[in-house]
């Protein structure tokens, strides 16, 4: 079984699993309805990055990524410029999560 889960890490992650953090964006703005999170899947997917992304009652958008401090900086840099044309991020507000477990992949939730 450890086979599956060595191979199954992105490369940039497999030496630096101790320091993997969880956060918590809160993105607001016109955020949904709008093709942000499949944007969002595709930005996540191409830096390799784990986590999830799903619409909030308050028409804002949460993504969690399980990653460095450093990823997630680059990750809110990158994020603007990868958005669907009729999405507009107006605030990003970061959170640390504790207490959670590996998360595996990236996924839109519905």
């Amino acid at each position: 079984m450890g086979f599956f889960n060595r191979n199954n890490h992105p490369k940039h992650h497999n030496s630096a699993d101790s320091n993997q953090e969880t956060w918590a964006l809160t993105v607001s703005g016109i955020v949904q309805g709008v093709g942000f999170r499949w944007s969002v899947q595709v930005l996540a997917d191409k830096m390799q990055l784990t986590g999830s992304v799903h619409n909030n009652l308050d028409q804002t958008v949460t993504i969690v990524l399980q990653t460095d401090l450093n990823h997630v900086n680059q990750f809110c840099q990158e994020l603007p410029h990868s958005i669907s044309q009729f999405a507009k991020i107006t605030k990003i507000k970061k959170e640390k999560l504790t207490n959670t477990g590996k998360i595996h992949g990236f996924h839109v939730l519905y």
